[in-house]
């Protein structure tokens, strides 16, 4: 099967990144940093690192249906933090659990059509405005074999890559 060439879209594909919605606000900068994966690419990518018999991360109801493993819950709940819009807790609590560096490349899924590719750092910096929707959110760094999974009621976390 060929792949897909058409890989990336344009930001307005997901309303909330070029609104008030993000807090704080994303510069241009930022903004050419978020690659929106086109439904397509996003599917390819999901198949090759989450799941290629589910569509999103609440369907996940038996470990043969994806390709993570060892998931670790953290104590770590994000969602007061998410409703208090606070901007650093990302950083303060998740990133001592993954030795992921500023300029790694991430993927981040909200399901099977619906992704970006961007930096850590960014994340990092704008992760209120990528949880969005929190009905469960995987990030994958290619380069690493840990995942972050943010999921309902601000439950958190760990698992790796087969």
């Amino acid at each position: 099967m060929e792949k897909n060439t058409n890989r990336y879209e344009a930001l307005e594909k997901f309303y909330y990144f070029g609104n008030d919605y993000c807090d704080p606000k994303l510069t241009d900068l930022d903004k050419s940093e978020i690659k929106v994966l086109s439904d397509d690419y996003c599917a390819e990518l999901w198949n090759e690192y989450v799941s290629e018999t589910k569509n999103h991360l609440m369907l996940v109801n038996d470990p043969k249906d994806w390709k993570i493993k060892n998931e670790i819950k953290k104590e770590y709940n994000w969602q007061a933090d998410w409703n208090n819009t606070n901007i650093e807790a990302l950083t303060a609590n998740v990133r001592p659990f993954t030795d992921w560096k500023d300029d790694d490349t991430i993927l981040f899924f909200w399901n099977q059509s619906s992704g970006v590719e961007t930096t850590w750092g960014l994340i990092c910096k704008y992760w209120i405005s990528f949880l969005y929707e929190d009905e469960a959110n995987i990030m994958v760094n290619p380069k690493s074999k840990n995942v972050i999974i943010l999921s309902v009621n601000g439950n958190l976390a760990i698992a790796e890559r087969e």
